[in-house]
């Protein structure tokens, strides 16, 4: 059952100590960050999304763009008597033809519509970059916590593995107790152990960390050892007064209630689906405008079979003149030559019929304004969750500057502490339990203080993350 994982281990063991220690490349935290942003594809498809809405208002736009087209064509037709018979077809072209119809209302609410989209996906893009953030800061600690905790194993392992040989000859020479040697050994081999595990947790946290900032799996880079010191600044930034908190807690869920993208989303959210609601309702409320017009040219094609001779001017005088008249008047309602024409119409349509309650466009505002309703509830329990988040970001953070406080000072009692008992071990004044209480002491020591450094870094990632600002700079 542990084969593989076993067999994974090792084969990443193997690849990341045949990398030259040359090869690996120091990153601080802020490039870190950067590299994640750039390789996250959940904040690219985002920016996408913020294009693709940029578009859709572009295209509530173009609904003042008036249709536009050129037209041609040739018209044959044919008839036994009448006006007709004298024309075979006719040759239409329009160069231009335009046609454009608006309902004020309509346009602007769905333009309006559109907008808050738009700004709603760009918060998503910075809901999905703030996450990114702090998952990458949570890689990035959590690999210098990893590293640092190996480090320390074997720096254990090596000052066990001295003191189990000055037991076992000890111990062979008589000085020192079977029930000595065995606490050693025992030791020993309980901190290697704890060495395997804090080598595979490295690995584990060099390799999430790779995905995240798009290398290879088996890449190795260094973290900045300056990310592993806290700024005086940072922790003095922490109140210690209950009043001061209280301030400043105020002024952190004030800034989120301004800039917390999922906030703004939902509250755009919410003013899109009433804009969708208006524009529905605008179609019995406005009436509708439009423009229409042409330019063109036209020819009739005349009928010669339709076509009777002329009546001679002499014999029938009369029908002679009537013959001319209705010549006349065929050239003037179907010319032989090109004509040339334009048209314009101006005016206005309503659809009354969308009075009726039972007509679609009262459904769907109906819908609508219901689906701004239940947005509403959602961003007031949001706000309240928000509050909530906050507060206990703090309290975390709280903590976390109060333990790093207080191991800052401990790591070094420890370390004096496990100086003198070896010190005083060597001169035979403790026995072999109290050199390894004061080594647990130690390691104890600078866990704690890692965790607690760890727990501060990402507690101010997390709050930057629920204000919606950066609250605190991220080195």
């Amino acid at each position: 059952m542990t084969f593989y994982p076993k067999c994974l281990t090792t084969i990443m063991a193997i690849a990341f100590a045949a990398a030259p220690l040359s090869a690996a490349e120091k990153l601080s935290l802020s490039e870190v960050v950067r590299l994640a942003i750039e390789n996250n594809n959940s904040y690219k498809t985002s920016i996408e999304a913020v294009e693709e809405s940029r578009f859709k208002v572009r295209e509530s736009w173009g609904a003042l763009w008036p249709s536009l087209s050129t037209d041609v064509s040739y018209t044959r037709q044919g008839a036994d008597a009448g006006f007709n018979a004298n024309i075979d077809g006719r040759y239409d072209i329009k160069f231009i033809n335009g046609q454009i119809t608006v309902n004020p209302g309509v346009f602007y609410n769905t333009l309006q519509a559109s907008r808050n989209a738009h700004i709603a996906a760009e918060n998503n893009a910075r809901k999905v970059k703030s996450e990114t953030v702090v998952r990458a800061i949570q890689g990035y600690y959590r690999l210098l916590l990893a590293r640092e905790g190996a480090a320390m194993r074997e720096e254990s392992l090596k000052a066990l593995d001295e003191n189990l040989k000055t037991v076992t000859i000890g111990y062979n020479k008589g000085i020192f107790s079977r029930l000595d040697y065995l606490r050693a050994q025992v030791a020993f081999s309980n901190e290697k152990t704890q060495l395997i595990n804090a080598e595979n947790d490295a690995l584990s946290a060099m390799a999430d960390l790779n995905i995240q900032t798009g290398n290879d799996i088996f890449s190795r880079f260094d973290p900045d050892p300056a990310a592993m010191e806290i700024d005086r600044g940072d922790l003095s930034a922490i109140p210690s007064e209950s009043v001061d908190e209280r301030k400043l807690l105020v002024a952190m869920i004030g800034e989120a209630l301004k800039h917390r993208p999922e906030i703004i989303q939902i509250k755009k959210t919410k003013e899109m689906k009433e804009n969708i609601a208006a524009a529905a309702e605008a179609i019995y409320l406005w009436p509708s405008l439009f423009v229409n017009g042409s330019y063109g040219t036209s020819k009739s094609i005349s009928s010669e079979s339709g076509s009777k001779p002329p009546p001679d001017p002499v014999l029938d005088p009369i029908g002679y003149q009537f013959y001319q008249m209705m010549s006349g008047m065929q050239e003037s309602l179907a010319p032989s030559a090109w004509n040339n024409s334009w048209n314009i119409s101006v005016g206005a349509s309503y659809r009354w019929g969308a009075l009726s309650p039972l007509d679609s466009s009262h459904a769907r505002g109906r819908q609508s304004r219901s689906s701004a309703k239940q947005t509403e509830y959602q961003l007031d329990d949001f706000i309240k969750g928000v509050k909530l988040e906050i507060q206990r970001g703090y309290l975390k953070l709280k903590a976390a500057h109060s333990s790093l406080a207080s191991q800052q000072g401990n790591v070094k009692t420890a370390e004096e502490g496990l100086k003198a008992a070896i010190t005083q071990f060597r001169n035979g004044i403790i026995d072999n339990t109290k050199l390894l209480e004061a080594n647990v002491q130690l390691i104890t020591a600078r866990t704690l203080y890692i965790q607690s450094l760890y727990d501060f870094q990402v507690a101010r990632a997390e709050l930057n993350r629920a204000i919606g600002v950066e609250y605190f700079s991220v080195r």
